[in-house]
């Protein structure tokens, strides 16, 4: 069998991440590069890529989901309240990933039984989401007792290898995804899907199926990243992850599609491109450059990768049709 050789085209973000880390390196010193720092951009891209994992299955279908930093919100509320009300840590954790399932499947049922548009849908199902969250404690930031003694807390301080956990558990949800990606069938009718869905479904295969998987893991996923972030990172319920997340979620996806499949987005892609947003952050902190500054470079990364998906499927898919996000 021919092995598949990649153009520099598709290596293209890889190289930006190597560059990224050459210039800062330079600008900052070994500050740049210490154990220390290098720790915290795993961390921090391992957190961030979890939360968008499904979302780069959804866009992968052709459709779309702006609801995901909300119900990480209302997750991570969920999950402080029944802590503070002293409920078992495991049965906090699994009602506050239900929460994401039940988002997901009121997206999907929206979509695929009633044919509305995913990109007003999932806008609004992150406005219930979002005002869920702010209703559990009037839309203050609630802080968690006794967390430090929850398994999941102590799960998550460890760092096997001498990387961060979050980091560990990101590669390796990221690693079983990619083999559901390439050597399922569900990966194929995922693409396929955005492709030419009138093929898909004239071929047998369940597309509405396919399309409520992918809501209802984009949800679950968004849930587990706001629980993430309460263990790793605010140790307390978040009632609005909105505005920072909603740009660095979908420039890491639509980076993404910058690498190996030119113009689709996919999971090797997305944690790479989570990676080149963490070493950016934390490159554009120590040079002190200010909150704006960090949004305009991630605007425009975002647009870069919003163009290769665009021109890609307006090569592919059939004339006189189009995206569904558009």
């Amino acid at each position: 069998m021919k092995k598949r050789s990649f153009s520099l085209m598709e290596l293209s973000l890889v190289g930006v991440l190597a560059l990224m880390f050459v210039v800062f390196s330079i600008l900052n010193g070994s500050a740049f590069y210490q154990s220390y720092n290098l720790l915290n951009i795993f961390k921090s891209a391992g957190s961030m890529a979890l939360m968008v994992l499904g979302l780069t299955w959804v866009i992968g279908a052709g459709e779309m989901d702006c609801s995901f930093p909300e119900v990480a919100s209302c997750a991570s509320m969920i999950f402080a309240w029944m802590l503070n009300q002293r409920y078992d840590p495991t049965l906090c954790l699994v009602v506050s990933l239900l929460s994401g399932v039940i988002f997901g499947l009121l997206t999907s049922l929206l979509v695929v039984r009633f044919h509305f548009h995913s990109l007003i849908t999932t806008i609004a199902v992150s406005t219930i989401a979002g005002a869920v969250a702010n209703i559990i404690y009037k839309g203050s930031v609630l802080s968690i007792k006794g967390l430090n003694s929850t398994w999941m807390y102590k799960f998550f301080s460890k760092s096997p290898l001498g990387l961060p956990m979050v980091f560990v558990v990101a590669l390796v949800l990221f690693a079983l995804a990619l083999l559901v990606q390439e050597k399922t069938r569900f990966g194929q009718y995922l693409y396929a899907l955005s492709e030419n869905p009138q093929a898909v479904k004239e071929s047998g295969v369940k597309n509405g199926l396919v399309r409520t998987c992918v809501f209802v893991f984009s949800a679950f996923m968004a849930a587990f990243g706001g629980i993430i972030y309460v263990l790793t990172v605010y140790k307390s319920g978040q009632p609005s992850m909105g505005t920072s997340f909603f740009l660095n979620g979908f420039t890491c996806v639509f980076l993404g599609a910058m690498v190996l499949k030119l113009g689709k987005t996919q999971v090797v892609g997305t944690f790479i491109g989570a990676l080149v947003l963490a070493a950016l952050t934390s490159g554009l902190t120590m040079q002190g450059a200010g909150f704006a500054v960090g949004q305009v470079i991630k605007g425009l990364l975002l647009i870069m990768g919003v163009a290769v998906v665009t021109v890609y499927r307006r090569r592919t898919i059939p004339r006189g049709r189009k995206m569904k996000y558009e």
